[in-house]
């Protein structure tokens, strides 16, 4: 009992934090990794005898290195990772090509132009407190600040908690900054105070009642950075913009900086100038391999990424990598179609390559098309007030479009390999709606510091790879009528 009592009596007389600044909540990402991420060799193994070729080791490799690529972009810009026009958008595709020929694909490259892109070039977010200026260095704007080129902007701070309309009652908040707490629903993309959640609209309403600033607390615990939404949709429209800017800080410093809220009044320092290129270059692959028909297996990956990328989406084109050496490898006579490897470096910027590809392809000839997007990520968990990584592998949204047979083929060899998906199809196809095609997706970690290669699975991308090598056998013993 005497134990328990001096135990007791030491943790109320010892400081938690010597310095407040330093005060972290619960364990997370990434400042925690270190003690959180398992090693590759803990995750469970599941073999079918099938495929042994495939070698998980090999696609961690190319994550690596891909992620790497993306690193060297840190040391020039605070925008950072792989993005279109960029030396490292060259690198990447050069990395690719390298492989493929060694493969003995054929190889076409082709110029795009991205007709606006968004860059932010420096950024700042501030506060005094204390009679000392605090910066906020989880700091990251959004792609929702179009009409924010050139922001400066100094007023109190505003707690609106989650955003909704019952949290803004009895707040002015006209021409001030508000904090509002947004959790993953479920990434780093799609967040509760975004529309793209469809739960609170809390940015939107905030932009509507006054807000001269929208700060964003993401509900993750660590010290991670978000990159939010891209300029560009998908579909190469601009996405929104608010009547005041959106940033993003970590739950860290949101937390540090609603616990000084409630000790006295905050004001914010916040600086935001974008650059906007016109008509940015960049270039997409078209690598084949020769089957013994015209009819063809069309595989998509694209190379861009914010941050590292690791998951999305260097992980899809490992495995895209993987099926190419196993196809490289198998004698003309056992390839029944034609391999087509498409890499596109746009998609979080628009998606132009994959729109000219679409419109000047011969889809008559593609039985399947496969979007490689994100297959292998760990599984994580909110356990009170810490992030918890496991030893398994997560769970899938994905979309099958053509017959039933073909969604019957997908169901099963994703079931036999070990890769689990939603009980629900969730998505519209990924590439194009011009020929039968499927995908898998994880989401949590995308778009944010957490995306590293230790939280992509070697055993997960293994797995894939399996599953999608048998889908696609299984796809080349039906015409491409049944699989419409």
């Amino acid at each position: 009992m005497q134990n328990y009592i001096f135990i007791f009596i030491f943790l109320i007389a010892t400081p938690l934090f010597s310095d407040e600044s330093n005060k972290t909540y619960g364990k997370g990402l990434p400042r925690d990794s270190y003690s959180l991420i398992p090693d590759d060799s803990s995750y469970p193994v599941w073999e079918t005898g099938e495929y042994e070729s495939v070698n998980p080791q090999r696609m961690k490799n190319i994550v690596i290195d891909i992620s790497n690529i993306a690193l060297e972009s840190k040391e020039r810009t605070p925008y950072w990772g792989r993005l279109p026009g960029s030396p490292e958008d060259k690198k990447t595709m050069d990395y690719i090509e390298n492989k493929l020929l060694d493969l003995g694909f054929s190889i076409e490259k082709k110029d795009v132009y991205i007709k606006k892109e968004w860059r932010p070039t420096e950024w700042s977010l501030g506060y005094e407190f204390n009679n000392e200026f605090h910066s906020i260095v989880s700091a990251f704007p959004t792609g929702e600040n179009i009409k924010h080129l050139n922001s400066t902007i100094k007023t109190e701070l505003i707690w609106v908690g989650l955003g909704s309309e019952a949290d803004f009652m009895g707040k002015d908040i006209k021409g001030k900054a508000v904090v509002i707490y947004s959790f993953f629903v479920p990434g780093g993309r799609s967040h509760s105070a975004s529309n793209r959640a469809e739960l609170f609209y809390a940015n939107e309403r905030a932009s509507e009642k006054g807000a001269s600033l929208i700060i964003n607390i993401m509900g993750v615990p660590g010290d991670g950075m978000f990159a939010g939404g891209a300029f560009h949709g998908t579909s190469g429209k601009p996405t929104t913009s608010y009547n005041a800017p959106i940033i993003t800080i970590s739950q860290d410093e949101g937390f540090l900086l609603r616990d000084r809220m409630l000790k006295e009044k905050i004001f914010v320092d916040f600086n935001l100038k974008i650059d906007v290129i016109e008509n940015l270059k960049t270039t997409y692959m078209l690598a084949k391999l020769d089957g013994m028909s015209k009819e063809e297996i069309f595989l998509g990956a694209h190379t861009d990424g914010y941050f590292q990328g690791a998951m999305d989406n260097a992980s899809g084109i490992a495995v895209g990598l993987e099926m190419a050496e196993y196809y490289s490898k198998l004698k003309k006579s056992e390839r029944p179609r034609s391999i087509t490897f498409f890499l596109y470096p746009d998609h979080h910027h628009g998606e132009y390559s994959v729109r000219q590809v679409e419109e000047y392809y011969d889809w008559d000839n593609v039985a399947l098309v496969l979007t490689l997007e994100h297959p292998s990520q760990s599984q994580l968990y909110w356990f009170n007030e810490d992030i918890m990584v496991s030893n398994a592998i997560g769970s899938f949204r994905w979309n099958v479009m053509g017959s039933n047979k073909l969604e019957r083929i997908f169901k099963k060899r994703l079931k036999e390999n070990g890769v689990s998906i939603y009980n629900h199809m969730t998505d519209k196809p990924k590439l194009t709606d011009k020929a039968p095609g499927f995908h898998i997706i994880d989401h949590v970690i995308y778009h944010t510091t957490f995306d590293i290669p230790e939280l992509v699975p070697s055993e997960g991308m293994k797995r894939s790879a399996k599953a999608f090598i048998g889908i696609v056998d299984d796809v080349n013993l039906l015409s491409i009528e049944e699989l419409r």
